[in-house]
């Protein structure tokens, strides 16, 4: 006890320091449309209508535009609802979570190691690594990588009972274990991979003598539940795997050693981490696809010598297993080969094998394998601190670091989008343009490029831009905004009619978006349709009732009514301290004052 103790102290301390920079980062990427501008996680919802939600469709009223992501994770969703109840729409509190999960994972893959290897020591070293391995920090910093951390957390779970259930008398370890495996499954899709994980076990290291029968009912319960985990995802998704053909099958297979070889350099031989955007080599006979086949071959031949010993050949061979589903064999939607998020799950199963070795290490050479592990520990710890501080803060050093520093065409977009935050038009205009270069089949893109083309008042460019956008996939969001855009660029034109038109489009895709509804307000005030306009204003101010943009608006379209009375009780609703502040809001009510005491003249 004091010994387990003691592990739990010593890996909760290393994670904490490694990733105190977290705490301070924001919500980014995914993180935006996902949690912090979801509305769904804000209401609570009943349990059928998560098991119905396909996960990145964020509500799921609205699928006017038939976009599928292909994924279905109704725990993670569950588990954003409990957050936002904890803590609110705080960043810092969601990232909190994600460290707590992690640090169970961790304490888990502790005592699941302990069981191979029997040897506290040599389980706490193998698990204080994979506590702060530098490749994990994308699935605990990045919040919506959470469903790698419950995977593996539940998964891990599942098979530590599964292994200590014929040990014990009674069922319920058994039922925990398969109660686990329920909870990995509705965390992500890698869960399934347990069931041949399971086999292999019993295939390289399970109980001799067991019968096929027995071994059979063993699985029969997590194979009910495989099941019916498919049938819920096809009736959320609409597919069993993700919204992709699956063609070129053997070139895909010719270059699955390629992708295994560079997830393996990123586990043994981390450096240069970042959000990979990685595609197959040029060709088959390039020297990276031979030299990878030639690496699996030596491979193969090293556990060959190595197969008397069953839990170094279960470690290496669970971690192939379980890395089958990002090998790109099966289809996917991601936009890159190899994630750092993706080996989270996998890794895992591999630090048996390095447990046993640090046994084997510490047996021999106690003191040269303690100085070797603690200059690894410093360089994996440090390292990951400097990718918590640096990478996944916020959006914009996350762009920047990705696009200066490993010229990363993914997110050309995105550092434009920051430059046309900050009005620096000139560099936002030159990376849209080198994203549309790349990626001439992202909406996204250029719905961003075209707001760029209104603010900078080319709204004749704008539609032009938008009319390519027009054919390509969206999803409703994208949909809303490049209905959005396109009103605002007939409104600067004075096409009244067809702005009208587009923004009433915009709130059908996006009716939880209360710019969206100012827009509309305004475009209802400019062709005199006040009773429309108020309406709209109204709408957005309840979504928004911080506003000052909407509530001037509001005030505006009432003294045009020359209902001067409730354009001020609009405007004092605004804080006297805010409303100081803006010289027009105070400009705006004096007038307002004025024509009420002149009789509304």
């Amino acid at each position: 006890m004091k010994q387990t103790l003691f592990s739990y102290s010593i890996m909760s301390l290393f994670v904490a320091i490694v990733y105190i920079p977290t705490f301070s980062g924001e919500f980014m990427l995914d993180d935006n449309p996902l949690i912090k501008n979801n509305p769904y996680i804000k209401k609570a919802h009943s349990l059928s209508s998560y098991l119905a939600q396909e996960d990145g469709i964020t509500d799921v009223k609205r699928t006017a535009s038939n976009y599928h992501t292909g994924y279905y994770r109704p725990l993670v969703n569950i588990s954003y609802r409990v957050d936002y109840k904890i803590w609110g729409m705080k960043a810092s509190g969601f990232r909190a979570t994600n460290l707590i999960l992690h640090l169970l994972t961790c304490l888990v893959l502790y005592h699941l190691i302990f069981l191979f290897v029997n040897d506290q020591k040599a389980a706490l070293l193998a698990a204080l690594l994979f506590s702060v391995h530098p490749v994990n920090t994308e699935s605990v910093s990045w919040i919506t990588s959470r469903n790698n951390i419950l995977v593996t957390l539940f998964s891990l779970l599942s098979f530590y009972f599964y292994l200590k259930a014929p040990r014990s008398i009674g069922y319920h370890r058994t039922v925990i274990s398969v109660f686990c495996f329920i909870l990995a499954v509705l965390s992500k899709e890698f869960a399934v991979m347990l069931l041949p994980i399971t086999f292999v076990y019993q295939r390289l290291a399970g109980e001799t003598g067991r019968g096929i029968r027995k071994e059979f009912f063993g699985y029969l319960p997590f194979i009910s539940i495989f099941v019916i985990y498919f049938f819920l995802r096809q009736s959320a998704t609409g597919a069993l795997l993700s919204p992709k053909n699956m063609v070129d099958l053997w070139p895909k297979i010719y270059f699955a050693p390629y992708l295994i070889v560079r997830n393996l350099s990123c586990v043994f031989f981390p450096y240069g981490l970042h959000s990979f955007t990685v595609g197959y080599p040029g060709s088959f006979l390039n020297w990276k696809a031979l030299g990878s086949i030639l690496v699996l071959l030596l491979l193969g031949f090293i556990l060959w010598g190595k197969r008397k010993n069953r839990w170094v050949l279960f470690s290496i061979v669970s971690f192939l297993v379980s890395l089958f589903p990002v090998l790109n064999i099966i289809p996917t939607s991601a936009s890159s080969l190899i994630a750092m998020r993706w080996l989270y799950f996998p890794m895992s199963f591999i630090f048996i094998a390095v447990a046993w070795g640090i046994q084997k290490s510490l047996s021999n050479r106690r003191a040269l394998a303690l100085s070797c592990f603690s200059v690894v520990l410093i360089y994996f710890g440090f390292y990951s601190y400097i990718l918590n501080e640096r990478l996944w803060q916020n959006e914009r050093d996350f762009f920047h670091r990705e696009v200066v520093q490993f010229n990363n065409p993914l997110y050309y977009s995105g550092l434009a989008e920051i430059y046309l935050d900050e009005k620096k038009y000139r560099d936002a205009e030159e990376y849209f343009g080198k994203s549309l270069k790349y990626y001439p089949n992202q909406a996204r893109s250029y719905i961003n490029y075209s707001a760029l083309l209104i603010e900078t008042d080319r709204s004749e460019a704008a539609l032009s831009v938008l009319s390519k956008a027009e054919p390509l996939t969206m999803t409703d969001d994208e949909r809303g905004e490049w209905f959005n855009n396109k009103g605002m660029a007939h409104f600067r034109l004075k096409n009244q009619e067809e702005a009208l038109k587009n923004f009433r489009k915009a709130v059908t895709y996006r009716p939880d978006q209360a710019t969206f509804w100012g827009n509309l307000g305004g475009a209802y005030g400019a062709v005199g349709d006040y009773t429309n306009s108020i309406s709209s204003l109204k709408k957005g101010l309840e979504m928004a009732p911080d506003s000052v943009e909407l509530r001037k608006n509001l005030a505006l379209t009432y003294m045009k009514m020359k209902n001067y009375e409730s354009a001020i009780e609009t405007l004092e609703k605004i804080p006297a301290p805010e409303r100081r502040s803006h010289e027009e809001i105070v400009a705006l009510l004096k007038e307002a004052r004025q024509k009420l005491s002149d009789g509304g003249i």
